[in-house]
């Protein structure tokens, strides 16, 4: 059995996000323009059901397989007072008690490429913060995959990577996901660098990632500060991953994400110029550095403009503060303050965070600087690819 502490929710820096602090005087609103909405579009999928598994013997390529009928022991290690992994009336149950950790127990085969399947339902615990969880391709307690899916219909995905947490999939409401504790099977292709996640036979989301290539599975369950959780888990098996052998999902035909390009230093003055996230008021709790970097973000991509969001921690304080990256054409990265629309030229570890206008007072020395690929207003984020 194994644990460990993941960043489910809220990035570190998010509540301490730091105003701009006027250093001279009071900038003027930029001339007003139609704003682009504040969220981009997403990428959109043409559905594909998972074929359903032939009887033929000559084509069945299990891996692994448990109905949990019997308790071998295997999935069934002590309870230790935090968590209970037990079997009874034919289905897997992971039972955690409030807490911070998740809980969850492994193979003792690796695999690189194969298809899992499992049924899970959620038992007990609240429905937007506890849920099952589904690993995959664990190499150690630093290298790892895995899926959390709630009781309330949403998912999301995240990974570790020599111990560096990482979100691959926003939180997200799926279709064909089923709530109120019913139950719902769950299918992982993983093949190469592409993993691809069905629900109950419709194909949901896939992503390209090459940092693991083989490693264990396993189950788990997600709690919280303020809820236990218990689930359940049937009809576990794992086929080898083959196109020809009846239970390998067919390809699923992905419509292409947005490209963004860069553009030149005019047309970023123009669209900054265009574009009034500087006009929202500053509130630490409802509408922080956080919040103008994701909505200047968003509204670019809108416009399939390449941008990014930036955060630094800065030396010595407990503030961190957010900004966006945009890519130019003639002048390479430039980095823009949402709350201003002035710029940094400054943005390396060990620089003082001085805007170019000197409008506004230096922030601190820079610790760290990191990139993220996108953002929600809950403040969770995804690893850049």
């Amino acid at each position: 059995m194994k644990r460990i502490a993941i960043m489910f929710v809220i990035l570190l820096f998010t509540l301490a996000c730091a105003p701009l602090k006027f250093a001279k005087s009071t900038m003027n609103a930029l001339d007003s323009a139609t704003e682009a909405p504040a969220s981009s579009p997403q990428p959109t999928t043409t559905v594909t059901r998972a074929p359903t598994a032939t009887s033929d013997p000559g084509k069945q390529a299990i891996l692994y397989a448990d109905d949990f009928e019997e308790d071998t022991g295997r999935w069934t290690p002590p309870d230790d007072g935090e968590s209970r992994f037990y079997i009874t009336y034919g289905e897997y149950h992971v039972q955690i008690v409030k807490s911070d950790y998740s809980f969850y127990n492994l193979s003792s085969a690796q695999y690189g490429n194969f298809v899992l399947s499992v049924d899970l339902r959620h038992i007990i615990g609240e429905d937007e913060t506890t849920g099952s969880m589904v690993i995959w391709r664990y190499k150690d307690n630093d290298n790892f995959y895995a899926l959390t899916v709630m009781d309330d219909g949403t998912y999301y995905i995240h990974r570790f990577v020599n111990g560096a947490y990482g979100m691959l999939k926003l939180p997200t409401a799926s279709t064909w996901l089923n709530t109120t504790g019913k139950l719902n099977n769950v299918t992982l292709a993983a093949h190469g660098d592409t993993n691809e996640v069905y629900f109950n036979g419709h194909y949901e989301y896939s992503f390209q990632d090459s940092s693991i290539s083989k490693g264990f599975f396993g189950m788990g369950a997600q709690p919280a500060l303020d809820s236990e959780v218990e689930v359940a888990f049937d009809n576990l098996t794992v086929y080898q991953y083959d196109p020809g052998n009846g239970f390998t999902p067919a390809n699923p035909e992905i419509t292409a994400a947005p490209e963004y390009h860069a553009i030149s230093w005019q047309q970023l003055t123009q669209f900054l110029s265009e574009d009034h996230t500087n006009w929202h008021e500053y509130d630490l709790e409802d509408y922080n550095c956080m919040d103008f970097a994701i909505d200047l973000v968003a509204n670019a991509r809108y416009s399939n403009i390449d941008a990014k969001i930036v955060t630094v921690q800065f030396v010595g304080q407990p503030l961190g503060h957010a900004f966006v990256a945009f890519e130019t054409s003639d002048r390479g990265t430039i980095f823009v303050e949402p709350q201003g629309d002035n710029t940094y030229s400054n943005v390396d570890i060990g620089n003082n965070l001085c805007d170019d206008w000197g409008e506004f007072e230096c922030m601190g020395t820079i610790e760290s600087v990191e990139y993220f690929g996108e953002c929600d207003h809950e403040q969770n984020c995804t690893v850049l690819p």
